[in-house]
């Protein structure tokens, strides 16, 4: 969706308080896949002009937003409920085009899990990378 307006409207209208439903989700117009054999979450971002920077570039807080969406999900579905504790992003290029980010577990600790992210323009190129720690609500 392009127009800020109705991405917003269409997002409060189906949003619900539970895990991957909130309103974050449709209003960035997110996908999200699980490869279980490799443990890991993708999220596609499709580009939008509402979501760009004055340089024309997806602004880097909604990027940073995106690669925590993807750990937080991987978490959730390979160990457990979780939340961030730390995160780290490193940016490697502006993003103008659909991207796809993909999280994975590093270290799946009892208490404390490690995570990383990667995320890429529509041309496979890496344009951000990211690492955090996540406390285990549910450790089992």
């Amino acid at each position: 969706m392009t127009d800020p307006v109705e991405a917003a409207q269409h997002a409060a209208a189906i949003a619900e308080p539970a895990f991957g439903r909130y309103f974050l989700i449709p209003f960035l117009g997110l996908s999200i896949d699980y490869l279980d054999d490799e443990k890991s979450c993708t999220v596609r971002l499709p580009f939008a002009p509402h979501l760009c920077n004055a340089g024309g570039g997806i602004h880097g807080g909604v990027l940073t937003t995106v690669l925590d969406i993807s750990m937080g999900h991987a978490c959730n579905k390979y160990l457990s409920a979780g939340a961030t504790i730390e995160m780290s992003v490193r940016f490697m290029r502006p993003v103008r085009t659909d991207s796809v980010c993909t999280g994975r577990i590093v270290h799946g600790g009892r208490r404390v899990v490690q995570l990383e992210s990667t995320l890429h323009d529509d041309s496979g190129r890496l344009a951000a990378l990211a690492t955090g720690s996540w406390f285990r609500h549910d450790p089992s």
